[in-house]
């Protein structure tokens, strides 16, 4: 029986990765993995822009495995960079040049973006059995942190030290002592002391440890791995990091027989899942042996298995914005009002906006997070609640998803998008009519609870004859609603091309 076949690339800071799989009754059948050590990052952490020698070399390693990718019948290669792309200045260039050289269009993953691949296929393989954890992506450019509070991720946080980068950064400090174990542990605890003033974590929270540092600390542990899954207990790990903490590179080197390049990023690394460790109160480091190739080539496989792993993400993604709108003290009864009477609008109205189930979800993030700037200041809070979101990081949104739930958000109120304004026009001319549907949307949800009091007891809405009407049974008055609904009205007619109207019927 023949079956299909996939092939992904990954272009990291240290390596450049491609796994060639194929369906299989179980589930993904890996036919060939190569790894190429191309250290991009040390180029990008040190000299901020990925040197002509290295894009040279990546040439060559592309072409080869377009080559052996061939062989199997594969021809498009989903290709992805991370940290060392995403963070050179001359990242455009090198694109270019790879293209004009293999055929290939490199895809550079924002920070997010790349952890919520990562989080994603952890959570696919985990199958559900993870309630209250601490989970880790330890790469060599970036350190991505996520808790999990019953079953759910709540919060994450994308912090830029991985274990190469850390290296790179206090590499002029190592010459000054012998404990330079200390001064790593110390460089970390100032960004995980913030967590623990953010977060109080249960004391049966697990710790999940993934990416290809904590994978060689299990192979040098002689740790068994099974079905992708391996323990490391508390008192093996300490003792494996005090083993090494007082080494150099060099005796890591010897005692080991690792490459230099790899010897180096090895005690930063421990360092890195000790103090995260630490954090969970753990007695287990549970480790979880995938790569980004893994999670590539079973979305190509599997495209409607992973639609439904990723709809389960997508509750991940609606309760870490309201972990957030709960930091910034939300109307908890006025954004359920909201999210409720928005999602009726847009169901009510699919044929007419062609918008999907993602975009769905964009304009209920917006409903959570539409009123956060009030935290900061009343006056204009929807610019404050721009900004905010602006600023946040949500598992499973990329930049462009952030920018549209911020602009969404900026445009509940009494502003309405115009050209002149900067954030507007920054966005895509797609962007920017998704924005205005989303907004006209949102503005009428925001209107039917007004008076914030959530005075319909039930609602619907109907579309037809050009004509949206809303029907909302009320106990008393509604006279604010009734007025915000009819001030609202006028721009979502300027979007959609058709009037919308709201009859109340109160109901003694």
């Amino acid at each position: 029986m023949s079956y299909k076949i996939a092939a992904a690339i990954d272009i990291g800071s240290s390596a450049v990765r491609m796994e060639i799989a194929e369906q299989n009754k179980p589930g993904v059948k890996c036919l060939e993995f190569l790894q190429a050590p191309l250290f991009l990052g040390h180029d990008t952490f040190s000299m901020g822009k990925i040197s002509f020698e290295k894009t040279e070399r990546l040439c060559s390693i592309l072409n080869s495995y377009i080559k052996t990718a061939s062989q199997y019948g594969v021809e498009n290669i989903e290709t992805v960079a991370t940290t060392a792309f995403r963070e050179a200045e001359n990242k455009e260039y090198i694109i270019d040049l790879v293209r004009l050289r293999t055929g290939i269009t490199i895809s550079v993953l924002d920070d997010p973006e790349e952890k919520t691949i990562m989080y994603r296929e952890m959570l696919r393989r985990d199958e559900g059995s993870w309630k209250n954890a601490v989970i880790s992506y330890v790469g060599t450019g970036s350190l991505g942190i996520a808790i999990m509070e019953k079953g759910l991720i709540k919060f994450t946080q994308n912090i830029r030290i991985g274990s190469l980068k850390l290296s790179e950064i206090l590499e002029p400090v190592e010459g000054y002592t012998k404990k330079f174990h200390i001064i790593i542990e110390q460089y970390i605890s100032t960004y995980i002391d913030v967590l623990k003033n953010l977060l109080s974590l249960d004391r049966k929270t697990e710790f999940i440890a993934s990416g290809k540092e904590i994978d060689l600390i299990a192979e040098l542990m002689d740790i068994e791995i099974i079905d992708n899954f391996f323990s490391i207990s508390r008192k093996s790990f300490t003792a494996f990091y005090d083993s090494i903490k007082t080494l150099t590179p060099a005796q890591i080197n010897e005692k080991y027989g690792l490459p230099p390049e790899r010897a180096e990023i090895l005690l930063p690394s421990a360092a890195v899942f000790k103090i995260l460790m630490d954090f969970s109160k753990s007695d287990t480091l549970t480790g979880c042996n995938i790569n980004m190739c893994d999670a590539l080539v079973y979305k190509q496989l599997y495209p409607n298995k992973f639609d439904q792993v990723n709809a389960k993400f997508d509750k991940s993604i609606l309760n870490s914005a309201i972990f957030a709108a709960m930091r910034f003290r939300y109307d908890r009864n006025h954004i359920a009002a909201v999210f409720d009477y928005s999602a009726i609008i847009f169901d009510s109205i699919r044929e007419i906006h062609g918008l999907s189930d993602r975009e769905k979800l964009l304009l209920q993030l917006a409903c959570i997070l539409h009123d956060c700037g009030k935290f900061i200041n009343l006056k204009d809070h929807f610019d404050h609640s721009h900004d905010l979101i602006k600023k946040l990081e949500l598992p499973g949104l990329n930049t462009r998803d952030r920018d549209i739930v911020a602009n969404v958000s900026k445009y509940h109120s009494e502003m309405i998008p115009i050209p002149g304004h900067a954030n507007f026009l920054a966005l895509s001319p797609e962007d920017r009519v998704l924005v205005a549907k989303l907004s006209a949307i949102i503005r009428l949800a925001d209107a039917l609870d007004k008076s914030h009091l959530q005075k319909f007891s039930e609602m619907e809405a109907a579309f037809s004859d050009n004509m949206l009407t809303v029907r909302a049974t009320a106990g008393g008055e509604a006279i604010l609603e009734e007025w915000a609904f009819k001030q609202k009205a006028g721009f979502f007619n300027d979007v959609f091309g058709i009037q919308a109207r709201l009859l109340v019927e109160r109901k003694l």
